[in-house]
């Protein structure tokens, strides 16, 4: 609970961004005048991965930190069609011109990571600084399990895509069960006292069971489809990153095969604006322990909050 009231000392703002086929939740931290740090959360998480780590920021820097389509309190993606990295960079842009920023700032974990640093490559004009937790590529499947990884998605996407038109109402469970299906679910990356919130942002109750609740999340991010692009694509696209970059890996994520990840940390490096930093923790470090990492970033936020615009 100690980690609740901690959360509570700096005021956030439940925000909606319109979009085409519905809105975009999140919540502004901090100072609303001024152009805010965008933070995207990971795969299946949502905007509440960074309750914790946001406090121990910079107070006058404010923060973004949204829901993807399909997570947390955000629309989902009209029926038929699937989730991937492009959707999102795509939605990324969306906000930045919804609020008329010519440059953007980033946080990001895991798959949040992933976009940050693909955006940064792709439109370096428009990407001003980065941090990224844990993550920045997806896993590259092995040339011979393509073709099976490939066709357990599709099936995947079907499956679930027919059970979201049918509008039948998920299995519920009580509000422990819900914090316990995280746990275990997550493969205990997130500590069980900090799944709260996670859960806060990825449950309604159920009409059929009042003291129960079911997972709101599409079950279609499921079958995401992160791109498999060769490890050579991305070597490209981090030698095209100009921009101050804060990388932070965990001792205790697996997300990153070690020989490419030194191949690939090599060409980061040429930037001489990158910085790394290793901590011991799980994927999700920045939510169980958020001191662990708060120190690293806020020097380089202070270090470049010139690039930090006003709005």
């Amino acid at each position: 609970m100690g980690s609740k009231r901690q959360s509570e000392r700096r005021e956030c703002t439940e925000v909606q961004i319109e979009m085409p086929w519905g809105h975009i939740s999140g919540k502004w931290w901090g100072p609303q005048n001024r152009r805010p740090i965008l933070a995207l959360h990971g795969w299946q998480d949502n905007a509440g991965t960074f309750d914790t780590l946001i406090p121990l920021l910079p107070p006058h820097i404010g923060i973004l930190a949204i829901d993807l389509p399909g997570h947390g309190f955000s629309s989902r993606l009209p029926d038929g069609q699937i989730y991937h990295l492009s959707s999102y960079l795509y939605v990324i842009i969306m906000i930045m011109e919804k609020y008329d920023w010519e440059q953007i700032s980033l946080l990001g974990h895991s798959l949040g990571s992933m976009l940050a640093f693909q955006l940064a490559a792709i439109f370096p004009d428009k990407v001003d600084l980065v941090i990224g937790l844990d993550a920045y590529k997806p896993i590259t499947f092995l040339e011979v399990k393509f073709t099976s990884e490939t066709r357990s998605h599709i099936s995947a996407f079907l499956t679930a895509d027919e059970r979201n038109r049918n509008n039948s109402e998920p299995p519920s469970y009580s509000y422990d069960e819900c914090i316990e299906k995280l746990f275990i679910g997550g493969g205990n990356s997130i500590n069980r006292d900090k799944c709260c919130y996670i859960v806060n942002r990825n449950i309604q109750r159920s009409t059929k069971y009042p003291d129960k609740y079911y997972f709101t999340r599409d079950s279609r991010l499921k079958a995401f489809d992160f791109g498999v692009w060769p490890k050579e694509v991305y070597s490209s696209l981090l030698a095209d990153i100009k921009c101050p970059v804060l990388f932070i890996k965990a001792s205790g994520s697996k997300s990153t095969d070690s020989t490419v990840f030194r191949e690939h940390l090599a060409v980061m490096k040429k930037n001489p604006l990158f910085e790394f930093q290793q901590v011991v923790g799980t994927h999700h470090v920045h939510l169980n322990e958020p001191h662990k990492v708060s120190g690293m970033i806020n020097q380089f936020l202070l270090k470049y909050i010139g690039t930090i615009s006003k709005l």
